[in-house]
């Protein structure tokens, strides 16, 4: 108490101080991005193979003509590879997803799904 006492900070000071200190926490909160998305985009070789809503659940199996296969999941807004005949089993070990961003990465198969809005882009890029 002597402390505060000689450098003369009153209980208010205290307040704005803590106030200041958390606020400066709430642009984590603002920027995080934990939207569930409505689609999910499988590609391979970065060609897209078919879009997943994931307001359906469902089940379907992408082959290759090599012989590789990736069993993918569409169940409760989110969705996983359930089963592959890749030998390191990442994809299937991933388990599912469902929020914008998030990504399921299967290296042997070139397959990637990924999370997606499901809104128009409505960007400043322009293409003509």
């Amino acid at each position: 108490m002597k402390f505060l006492k000689a450098i003369k900070i009153k209980p208010l000071d205290i307040i704005i101080i803590l106030l200041l200190f958390l606020s400066s926490f709430s642009v984590f909160f603002l920027l995080a991005n934990n939207q569930t998305g409505s689609l999910a985009q499988l590609r391979v070789n970065g060609q897209v193979i078919k879009d997943f809503d994931l307001n359906k659940n469902q089940t379907w199996t992408y082959k290759s003509s090599d012989g590789d296969y990736n069993e993918i999941q569409v169940k409760n807004h989110s969705i996983q590879v359930i089963k592959a005949n890749c030998k390191d089993q990442i994809d299937v070990q991933r388990g599912a997803i469902s929020k914008t961003g998030e990504t399921i990465v299967c290296l042997p198969h070139k397959l990637v799904i990924e999370i997606i809005s499901g809104k128009s882009n409505t960007g400043v890029d322009y293409q003509a």
